[in-house]
């Protein structure tokens, strides 16, 4: 309040709401301990959607996880299986429905999957869609040279292009890819994490490969936490802003004590472990038995995986 006046000047503003949404950005884009701390509460916030998801009453959900590991298993060798577009497309909406069925959100699954795919596939196959990469029909010529160019060893063609056998392939390997996460995604984005890991031992994996898996998923997320903590109380007893050099110093600060907690936490729990009578075997208390529906489970990805095979066979 200036000038003898009694109202607030925030009071007087003609958008209240928007001014404090103004506010409220400033402040949250103010700073890495800011950033820092609304990654670590999106990371956490995620898994806990996940843990929700696994506790849905979908489809995928009412499965034997033994069951649903081999199938969806044999899911993804039939996404090896298939040659041709076509079936591949047909191939992943039957996976969304599959999704759906589930009750998997769409716009969650699209963002974890089909957006990675994209960025990542995408810039390894890129070059193939070209002629220099790999011959072929062309679709689209990008540029014409008046001869052909030699470069070395390597002698470019008198015209850039697209090729449609370029084009084909770039497309298989992304619709196979897409296929596999989405399959990756639905298992375990529809189980929960301990369930996996014993359903795990029917692939014969190393009980100590499943033990260190376990303790690294319980244990990341009380290490976030006690990161997340260790942010805000910095943020807390902040005055002012501080220099570079500070933040600098905090980080390789708390890096090291966070080392120091990580390691002291560790010999804790090994010896709380043995304690406990600990033999070097972990043992899960969830019961998996197989149902009448984990059966007809089975039988129809068979009867499906042979469908799309041979359907693909049919293309040629």
């Amino acid at each position: 309040m200036t000038n003898g006046q009694s109202v607030p000047r925030w009071l007087e503003e003609k958008n209240p709401d928007e001014a404090a949404t103004k506010r409220s950005r400033r402040w949250s884009t103010s700073g890495f301990i800011s950033k820092t701390l609304h990654d670590f509460a999106d990371l956490i916030r995620d898994e806990v959607f996940s843990e929700y998801t696994a506790n849905n009453a979908g489809l995928l959900q009412r499965l034997d996880p033994r069951v649903k590991v081999l199938t969806l298993l044999l899911l993804v060798g039939t996404a090896g299986l298939l040659h041709h577009i076509f079936p591949l497309i047909f191939f992943n909406l039957w996976i969304l429905g599959l999704a759906k069925l589930s009750r998997v959100p769409m716009d969650m699954l699209i963002k974890r999957v089909w957006s990675v795919v994209f960025v990542f596939t995408g810039v390894v196959v890129f070059p193939a869609l070209f002629n220099v990469v790999q011959p072929g029909d062309p679709l689209v010529v990008l540029y014409r040279f008046q001869h052909s160019v030699s470069l070395g060893i390597w002698t470019l063609p008198a015209e850039i292009a697209i090729t449609r056998q370029g084009l084909t392939t770039a497309l298989l390997l992304m619709l196979r890819v897409g296929a596999s996460v989405s399959l990756a995604a639905l298992l375990t984005l529809t189980t929960r994490w301990h369930t996996l890991l014993k359903a795990l031992g029917v692939l014969r994996i190393s009980t100590v490969f499943l033990a260190v898996l376990e303790m690294t998923y319980r244990y990341i997320f009380l290490l976030l936490q006690t990161s997340s903590e260790m942010f805000m109380a910095r943020r807390s007893r902040m005055v002012g802003h501080a220099s570079t050099r500070e933040k600098r110093g905090f980080v390789t600060s708390a890096m090291g004590q966070l080392w120091t907690k990580t390691h002291a936490m560790g010999e804790e729990v090994h010896d709380a472990m043995l304690s406990r009578g600990y033999s070097g075997a972990p043992r899960s208390l969830a019961h998996v038995q197989m149902k009448l529906s984990d059966w007809i489970w089975l039988i129809m990805v068979f009867a499906v995986a042979m469908l799309f095979v041979g359907g693909d066979r049919i293309f040629g």
